[in-house]
Order: C-alpha cells, then sequence, then structure tokens
C-alpha cells in the first residue's frame, strides 16, 4: 500500500513566501497546501497519511534561513492542526528551536507525530519523546558513537524503522556495525540507471529492500530479536499512519 505525506520541506521553506498571494490577502502556497489536503482527505481509502516533511534544518541554511524557516514551520503546524494529520517531521542541528516551536501546538494534534531520520543525540532524542513524538531511524543514524548510544535508548514504544530510500544507505562493511549484519540476507543485484531490470537495485542508491538491515542493527544495539524490533515499528507505524 502506497501513501504519501504533504508539507514544504526545510530546504524549500523560501518558496513558500515568493510574494504570490491570494485575491484575499492569505499566502497562495499554504491555501494550496489547505486545499491540496483537505481534497485528499475527502476521497475514499485517502492516500495522506502525515503532514509534512517539515521542520528545521541548520545545516543547509544557504536553502532556506532560520527566520525563514521558523516562520514556516509555525504556519504549516498551525495548517496541520486543521488537518488533524500526524506530522513527519524533520530537525537536524536545531533540536531547542524546534521543541520550542512545536511544542504549544502538540495539545491540537492528538496524533503527534515522527521525527525521521533522526540521527541527533540521546539527550535530543529524549526531549523529543518526552513530547510524545516517535522516532525513526535508518543507515544515516549509524554512523558514530553518539549516535548507536541514541539508537540503543530508543524506547520499543516510540520506535519506528525507515530506509529513507534512496539516501542514508547503511555502511555494511563499518565495523562498528557489521557483526549485527551477519544474519542479514543478501540483496539484490545491482545494475546502472540506464541498465535498469525490475525486482533489481539500482548501483549507488539505497534501496527499501535494505529495511531488514535497519532492523537488524537497532536489533542488536537494544540486545533485541529482529522480531521485537520489527514488531514495534509496525505496531507504532499501523498506530500513527492508519
Amino acid at each position: 500500500m502506497c501513501k504519501m505525506t504533504l508539507g514544504g520541506h526545510p530546504y524549500h521553506t523560501s518558496e513558500i513566501y515568493d510574494g504570490k498571494s491570494s485575491d484575499d490577502g492569505s499566502n497562495s502556497y499554504l491555501e494550496s497546501l489547505r486545499e491540496m489536503g483537505e481534497a485528499l482527505l475527502a476521497e475514499k481509502d485517502s492516500p495522506l497519511a502525515a503532514f509534512g516533511e517539515i521542520g528545521l534544518d541548520y545545516v543547509y541554511l544557504d536553502r532556506a534561513d532560520k527566520p525563514t524557516q521558523q516562520r514556516a514551520f509555525r504556519d504549516e503546524l498551525g495548517l496541520a492542526t486543521k488537518l488533524q494529520l500526524p506530522l513527519f517531521l524533520h530537525v537536524r542541528e536545531s533540536t531547542d528551536d524546534f521543541i520550542s516551536i512545536i511544542k504549544p501546538y502538540l495539545p491540537q494534534l492528538p496524533r503527534r507525530g515522527l521525527v525521521h531520520s533522526f540521527a541527533g543525540s540521546k539527550d535530543e532524542m529524549l526531549k523529543l519523546v518526552e513530547l510524545g513524538l516517535d522516532i525513526s531511524v535508518n543507515g544515516i543514524s549509524f554512523r558514530m558513537e553518539e549516535q548507536l548510544e541514541m539508537v540503543k535508548n530508543i524506547p520499543l514504544e516510540r520506535l519506528q524503522l525507515e530506509t529513507d530510500a534512496p539516501w542514508c544507505e547503511i555502511l555494511s562493511t563499518d565495523p562498528k556495525i557489521e557483526p549485527y549484519l551477519a544474519a542479514a540476507r543478501s540483496l539484490p543485484p545491482s545494475r546502472k540507471p540506464n541498465k535498469f531490470i525490475l525486482e533489481q537495485m539500482v548501483k549507488t542508491r539505497n534501496e527499501s529492500c535494505t529495511m531488514e538491515r535497519v532492523g537488524l542493527v537497532v536489533a542488536g544495539l537494544k540486545g533485541a530479536t529482529i522480531d521485537q524490533i520489527a514488531e514495534a515499528a509496525w505496531n507504532n507505524s499501523y498506530r500513527m499512519f492508519w
């Protein structure tokens, strides 16, 4: 089953305020998001699962500066409260500002949200979990010892898994995580994009079929079985998005 999200990524938030406005003076970008969200939610078996990816990213400030990102985050959170969707969230090098902005909106968002592709510290993760948010990890979350400690301490009831394909691949030869991948099944062959064959991977691109490996690393770090991790992640995802 394919689902989708709807929102303005932090990298592109400057596009929200490009000077265009609707006849009534409202922001045309945000108004379009609202109209699209309402239309999708009105469909039978709506494909719209969450509002996002929204949040803050202070690494790529050349794409959108802090004031613009913060303004957009507030505006989009306000829109999310109207649509009553769970949030699909992005936070990088910005945890304190992220928390101060999102906290007042959470009482109006009972389904809370998912901080996806999280690669911060244990302390940052615990602050986000304290707000009632879930944490999702992938290959980018396994690069440094500090991140491994963070993953180890994610409460099972707040854990979700992802690949973030086509990015954030697992570095399977990294000695920090290689032992956890001993039981991993072989991946399909990979080919260059111009020689693509169905059911094979595209060379140099992360693919959804690597999800098992994400689960194995998390299981190894937490001292759990892959079945325990898979069941927890499935239940948490189902609770939030279905």
